[in-house]
């Protein structure tokens, strides 16, 4: 397995939209619909919930959902995340 490399969004600070992607996440964590729709496609699910990402933005997307896959969580197949993951993603978009 590939290693990831840390996502740190100030080097992509002057590509992303860090509103978007907060708003991202929290939908994400929150919306059992969304969840359900990003289950089977996550590019549907965006499309859908009317996300329209830049190539940078999916690509951080992509990488913050590896690393917490990596580390056995799926934000987008839990029921209920803990508070510490939507805080990890509000340091790592702060």
């Amino acid at each position: 397995m590939e290693e990831l490399l840390p996502i740190r969004l100030q080097d992509y600070a002057d590509e992303v939209r860090v509103d978007v992607l907060r708003r991202l996440a929290e939908q994400a964590m929150s919306d059992e619909a969304f969840r359900a729709v990003a289950r089977v496609d996550l590019m549907d699910a965006l499309s859908q919930f009317g996300y329209e990402l830049t190539e940078k933005e999916l690509e951080l997307v992509l990488r913050f959902r590896d690393a917490l896959a990596e580390a056995g969580i799926d934000v987008f197949l839990q029921e209920r995340v803990d508070p510490q993951y939507l805080d990890l993603f509000s340091r790592l978009a702060g």
